[in-house]
């Protein structure tokens, strides 16, 4: 129970930390287009990297007779990895401007 939680809040949570990085690594580009690119990249991030949480367990799931043959299952992993993309969307920008409003030493 406690390790499904674990690795949904980490599913959520790398993706952004990884855009930071990736902003501080963009150091070199206009801040407009460092601050675009990282705002992007958790979104593509969670994409690719939840459907290897979702789906793959899905089809763990199937393949273990667990889960029928319809497609509610399917569609339901798809739904959550929508959601969890715009959430990333959502979040991204707002994550950058608390890094703006913070001040550098």
């Amino acid at each position: 129970m406690i390790w499904g939680w674990l690795t949904f809040f980490s599913v959520l949570i790398f993706p952004q930390l990884l855009g930071v990085l990736l902003y501080l690594r963009l150091s070199r580009l206009p801040r407009w287009l460092a601050r675009v690119i990282a705002m992007l990249a958790p979104a593509v991030v969670f994409f690719f990297l939840s459907r290897q949480f979702f789906l793959a367990g899905l089809r763990e799931a199937q393949l273990r007779g667990e889960v029928s043959g319809c497609g509610m299952p399917a569609l339901a992993a798809g739904f959550i990895i929508l959601l969890g993309t715009l959430l990333q969307l959502c979040i991204a920008p707002g994550v950058h401007l608390w890094f703006l409003r913070k001040p550098r030493h």
